[in-house]
């Protein structure tokens, strides 16, 4: 006889509201198998999967079409069959049929019975076949997540190592910059110490300057009492002194100029530490940054092992639903090793009647597995609801590590391209300072330059210095020789005229008056001259100040010196030839001016009486031109 197995409805009512159906099923009998999987009630199973449910809806269902039939008793002996009591429906407290109604709609729905049973068992191991096929894809999905977790890590050390290469090319950067720094810094300590030790030899120079001016300076005081005896040197002398104030000015304002220059580059130098210094707190807050970088990346990496340690704890809980899924397809195996024997019992005791005692324990039996199918109900849907939970709280995590991820790598790059952009405005700034400098060395060379030109144009102005020295001095020896000859011719004339002696004494009175009136004069121009001296004086100490025109100064000095030698002489010259004699008659002194001449004698001849006027005219017209000889 075919097994009919009743066909399986859907299961509705309150397993769709889990949470309810939990507060209703709280409490399970002594006998639960639930108990040795430690939940029953409102303890909660923490499953993954929801593959457990379908299976105990079905033994759920085979339990129901179990309390619709009657179960036979093997151990029973063979005798006449006796009406049987109904067994109760569901919902119901008591059998209220009496037996023999019972055994007579038992074995008129038996056959159907049969088959749909054995169709509830095929369908039973179709969805034993989808469990496992979803437990197969389930652990398909696993794996790639696992193989997913572990790109996601390969990517997060490989970002890492660019990291850590990134912030080693930085460090090489920073310290060849310092390199170049302490170089720069070498090469402006080198200048500083030459421009220091041209300071201290300008210094000594001026030191010794400073003396060369005393000595000048007492030179003066003689040249004061020889200036005395000096007139008619004026316009010469403020000539001279104009020319040397001009000079005075040009060397004021080249000094000027070389001031500016100094402050100048002493400027550029404030900007470069400046700049250098900019770029030392630019590096320090690199530094930071990178730092901050190493930091949210070793919190990702422990975030990553967190996730990691997340997904073995989710891998074992998939085993030990597992095999919770193995030993409820035993249990499933057990049950339907029942029905077989249920059926057996059917089909050998169809031709008699239970006894009450054993429809009463089949009852029991049956209102036992009823309860143990709520509790795997209400289990069932715990395990629905973890499983749920779980799922949604591994794909929670899974996104948060993703973006977690991203934002590390765009972090990442933005450190990248910041780090790129400040090493660019580095290699700027270098290259800039570098430019600044070559353009400083430029100047310096240009300034250089015209030092020495200036230096050259000093020296050549010197040697036409000297040379014009020189035109004078032969200027001056041919007047002095012109004198000379004068002298001589007043020698001869003064030995022919001594009879006109009378009339030479009166000149000589005139002369006197006229002698008095050039020594006021004299005295005038001394004043003049002693005033003109301190202005020089004064210059020189000017001079003095700009220390690179010092040689230029001692030799303007020796020109002075030679021309006031020059005028000296030429004053002396004209004051001798005017003084009187002891007696009222002219004396010779071509001995100052000539040591081959003898000092002056007395003619006491007696001077012809033909034409004294004319002879003492002539006299004085020749001491002009003597007078003018010498002022020129």
């Amino acid at each position: 006889m075919e097994k009919v197995i009743p066909e399986i409805q859907p299961i509705t009512g309150p397993f769709h509201h889990m949470d309810t159906h939990i507060e209703k099923q709280n409490h399970c009998i002594p006998g639960c198998f639930s108990k040795q999987f430690g939940c029953c009630g409102s303890e909660r199973f923490e499953g993954k999967y929801q593959l457990f449910i379908q299976p105990a809806f079905i033994l759920q269902q085979e339990l129901q079409n179990m309390q619709t039939s009657k179960p036979k008793n093997l151990e029973a002996p063979l005798r006449k069959p006796r009406p049987t009591r109904q067994l109760k429906a569901p919902g119901s407290d008591s059998v209220s049929a009496p037996a023999s109604v019972q055994s007579s709609v038992l074995e008129k729905k038996r056959p159907n019975r049969v088959s749909t049973m054995e169709s509830q068992i095929a369908q039973l191991q179709d969805e034993l076949k989808k469990a496992k096929d979803q437990l197969n894809s389930a652990e398909l999905g696993r794996k790639r997540a696992k193989e997913e977790a572990e790109e996601g890590r390969q990517q997060l050390e490989a970002m890492s190592l660019e990291l850590e290469e990134s912030r080693q090319q930085l460090l090489e950067l920073s310290a060849s910059e310092d390199e170049r720094i302490q170089e720069l810094r070498k090469i402006s300590q080198d200048r500083d110490r030459a421009w220091q030790s041209e300071l201290e030899a300008l210094q000594k120079q001026h030191l010794m300057d400073s003396a060369a001016l005393g000595a000048a300076m007492n030179e003066n005081q003689k040249l004061k009492l020889q200036l005395e005896r000096i007139a008619g040197l004026e316009v010469n002398h403020s000539r001279h002194a104009e020319s040397a104030q001009a000079e005075i000015h040009s060397l004021r304002v080249e000094l000027k100029e070389t001031l500016s220059l100094v402050e100048e580059l002493k400027s550029k130098l404030s900007e470069y530490e400046d700049s250098e210094a900019q770029s030392v707190e630019d590096q320090k807050k690199t530094q930071m940054e990178l730092e901050t970088a190493n930091e949210t990346i070793e919190a990702l990496r422990s975030e990553g092992t967190n996730a990691m340690k997340a997904f073995s704890s989710i891998s074992l809980e998939l085993e030990q639903s597992k095999e919770k899924v193995a030993s409820l397809e035993a249990l499933v195996s057990k049950y339907q090793v029942d029905l077989a024997e249920i059926d057996k019992k059917n089909l050998e005791d169809q031709s008699e009647n239970k006894n009450n005692e054993k429809d009463e324990e089949e009852t029991e039996y049956i209102n036992q597995l009823k309860t143990e199918l709520n509790c795997v109900r209400s289990e069932m849907g715990q395990l629905k609801l973890a499983l749920d939970a779980a799922d949604r709280r591994y794909q929670d995590e899974y996104l948060r590590s993703t973006i977690q991820i991203r934002s590390s790598y765009e972090e990442l790059e933005s450190v990248r391209s910041e780090s790129r952009l400040r090493e660019a405005a580095f290699e700027a700034e270098l290259v800039r300072a570098k430019a600044q400098i070559e353009q400083l060395r430029t100047d310096l060379e240009d300034k250089e330059a015209q030092l020495l030109s200036i230096a050259k144009e000093k020296e050549t102005s010197n040697l036409n210095q000297r040379s014009k020295e020189s035109e004078r001095e032969s200027d001056n020896t041919e007047q002095l020789k012109k004198l000379e000859a004068d002298i001589e011719e007043l020698k001869a004339s003064l030995l022919d005229k001594e009879t006109e002696l009378q009339g030479i004494i009166e000149e000589n009175d005139m002369l006197r008056v006229d002698i008095q009136k050039m020594e006021t004069g004299r005295k005038m121009a001394n004043g003049e001259t002693t005033d003109l001296e301190e202005a020089a004086n004064e210059e020189s100490l000017n001079k003095l100040g700009s220390v690179n025109e010092n040689s230029e100064m001692e030799a303007e000095l020796r020109r002075l010196r030679v021309q006031l030698e020059q005028w000296r002489k030429a004053a002396e010259a004209a004051a001798a030839m005017l003084s009187p004699g002891k007696d009222g008659k002219l004396v010779d002194i071509s001995g100052p001016i000539d040591s081959n001449y003898p000092h002056g004698s007395l003619y006491s001849e007696e001077l012809d009486d033909d034409s004294p006027k004319k002879k003492n005219i002539n006299m004085l017209k020749k001491i002009g031109v003597l007078w003018k000889k010498n002022q020129k």
